[in-house]
């Protein structure tokens, strides 16, 4: 693999789920140590990581700096550490900036998760610790950036996300990447299947034996309990539920409102058709 092979999505659309399920896969369908093993696809935005590869501290530049720097670092870490990342940047040009923050020519191949609205709207509300509406709006909002403190020194260095419509076709849209898009209700409803998919795109072994003792180790429920057990060090210091909640499709019908509900449709309704989700 010759550049970086990213796993991308907007926040809480089934990105960590398929991470644990490619570190398992790695390890031959092994069970995974949730706060080690998950290094094995490492966050693209992580800061040691982009501050190794710049040769400089992020946190001594300015935003409008650390737009134009990441394209640059994205090709520096796509030549000298090639292979697999997550990200939730979008494809879009910050402000700042002359480019996206991972150009295309530094992606050897990118899959690319999406979910459902309503529920990212949930998962995220809990996950951030924000009221439902407040994660509406969010996901509204084109000038959305996640890595940012005006507390602490974030982990990850600033990403461009945007609003979920624009996230979302920033990626499809994309002309130029070597791409598989994937739906996470499509993951839940067909799991080997669409898991075989995901590993001969990325050419990893797609035995059905091989791919379905992958699946077991990172079924929800295994996940679930490791975290009750020893916790789980990407889970957001505000949030208000375990980061592995739930994992299903389809629970915004008894948890957002409906007024938010038709928010959601009315906002992003253009995009949720072309993906079907009515």
């Amino acid at each position: 693999m010759s550049g970086l092979a990213l796993i991308a999505s907007y926040p809480k659309s089934g990105n960590t789920w398929l991470r644990a399920f490619l570190a398992s896969h790695l390890r031959g369908g092994q069970p995974i140590d949730l706060n080690g093993d998950l290094s094995r696809i490492k966050n693209l935005t992580g800061r040691s990581l982009q501050d190794k590869h710049a040769g400089l501290e992020h946190s001594d530049l300015t935003p409008d700096e650390v737009a134009l720097l990441r394209p640059l670092t994205s090709r520096r870490i796509a030549q000298l550490q090639p292979g697999l990342y997550k990200t939730h940047d979008s494809n879009l040009v910050p402000l700042g900036a002359r480019e996206p923050a991972i150009p295309a020519d530094a992606i050897d191949r990118l899959v690319y998760i999406v979910r459902d609205p309503r529920d990212v709207a949930i998962s995220m509300a809990h996950h951030f610790g924000w009221t439902p509406e407040d994660s509406v709006n969010q996901m509204a909002d084109t000038t959305f950036r996640m890595g940012r403190s005006s507390t602490r020194l974030n982990m990850n260095v600033e990403q461009w996300v945007s609003s979920w419509s624009a996230h979302v076709e920033s990626w499809l849209d994309a002309a130029d990447l070597h791409l598989l898009p994937l739906r996470y209700e499509d993951l839940l409803a067909d799991p080997l299947e669409r898991f075989t998919e995901l590993c001969r795109f990325l050419d990893l072994d797609d035995t059905r034996h091989a791919i379905s003792r992958s699946l077991e180790a990172s079924s929800f429920t295994a996940l679930a309990a490791q975290e009750a057990r020893t916790g789980f060090r990407e889970r957001y210091p505000a949030s208000t539920a375990p980061f592995f909640r739930k994992g299903g499709a389809g629970g915004w019908r008894g948890e957002l409102p409906p007024g938010l509900a038709e928010r959601v449709a009315s906002a992003h309704n253009r995009v949720m058709a072309r993906l079907a989700y009515r």
